[in-house]
């Protein structure tokens, strides 16, 4: 059986306006029309989390991994990190153990002031632990140009005064 975290129900973005859920977008009053009325359904709420800030945490990733010969890819920094800072859930082995593994940073799974905290937490460990003194607003400023950080996040910021 395969497993996949990539769910099969259809999802709209809604706002709380005056106590009521009000559809965001043309796509989303579509979508949200055709559910049934008066039937239950399943909601889950998270608001959404800055695009721009997760690009520049892997372009983070890319130049410290260029930069130390410790990780075989990005992926591997990014699983020191989580365990690093106590992004971790528990697994119990087949001998009866429970262990600890990096859990996720995925959009759905950790909202954005968490991922403020860990990105945060992560940058001071790859200068203390990873790197120690490592330059780490060299680093940012290397990486908000890389990913273009300033200009993605401002028209982000924009975009979401306007739709406010």
């Amino acid at each position: 059986m395969s497993a996949s975290n990539k769910s099969k129900n259809k999802w709209i973005l809604v706002r709380k306006v005056d106590g009521h859920l009000i559809p965001h977008a043309a796509y989303d009053v579509e979508m949200f029309e055709a559910i049934p009325e008066n039937v239950p359904v399943r909601a889950q709420f998270a608001q959404p989390r800055s695009g721009p800030r997760h690009r520049l945490y892997r372009v983070i990733l890319r130049i410290v991994t260029h930069n130390t010969d410790l990780f075989a890819s990005e992926e591997s920094l990014h699983d020191t990190l989580l365990l690093a800072n106590g992004v971790v859930r528990p697994v119990m082995t087949t001998a009866g153990e429970i262990i600890m593994i990096p859990s996720s940073t995925a959009f759905d799974a950790m909202g954005e002031e968490d991922f403020k905290a860990y990105f945060d937490a992560a940058l001071e460990t790859i200068q203390s632990h990873i790197i120690p003194g490592f330059d780490l607003d060299e680093l940012l400023k290397e990486a908000r140009a890389q990913s273009n950080y300033k200009a993605a996040n401002d028209n982000e910021e924009r975009r979401n005064e306007e739709a406010a």
